[in-house]
């Protein structure tokens, strides 16, 4: 009777088989990202009543977006707080955002639009917690708003958006 030595399937007599590295050596994709890619950041939310915009402080992990897209994208996620209300439909997507001279061109998917629950009192939530979140970050003092690439006229009906929008303290809550 002939014997053989047992080989592993794929190595050469002599070779050892590659073995994956121990599981304390693997990459854990769980890992908490570096402290670098956190940040504080400032969203307008509107209040219980739709009354006024809130601010909301919040730690958001940056996961190599950029600070505008990001900030934008945890605005749409809504409220931290069951007290304040989202202002903006939870299918609209960040297609980019680009500051330059004091200015954040924000572009939105058609979803922006398409989705919005509409009134004045609605789209004025939605334009005005996108103009106060961004002009927080340094650099922009106005917001300009697209849908899918667009300079749109307006969201619903009741505000003018062809033209950089500031910031209007006058709806945030002392």
């Amino acid at each position: 009777m002939l014997l053989l030595p047992l080989l592993p399937a794929g190595c050469a007599p002599g070779e050892t088989p590659a073995l994956p590295p121990p599981a304390a050596e693997k990459e854990d994709a769980t890992l908490p990202p570096a402290e670098a890619e956190r940040q504080t950041v400032i969203l307008y939310f509107a209040d219980a009543q739709f009354d006024r915009l809130v601010r909301e402080e919040r730690q958001i992990i940056l996961a190599g977006r950029e600070k505008a897209v990001a900030v934008l994208e945890e605005l749409i996620e809504g409220p931290a707080y069951p007290a304040h209300g989202k202002t903006i439909p939870s299918d609209v997507k960040v297609l980019g955002v680009k500051i330059g001279g004091g200015i954040a061109d924000a572009d939105f998917s058609e979803e922006l639009y398409s989705s919005h629950w509409g009134g004045s009192a609605g789209e004025s939530f939605t334009v005005y917690s996108i103009v106060n979140t961004l002009a927080e970050l340094p650099g922009v003092e106005q917001v300009q708003i697209r849908i899918e690439g667009e300079i749109v006229e307006t969201l619903v009906g009741h505000l003018v958006l062809s033209e950089p929008l500031s910031p209007d303290p006058g709806l945030v809550a002392p």
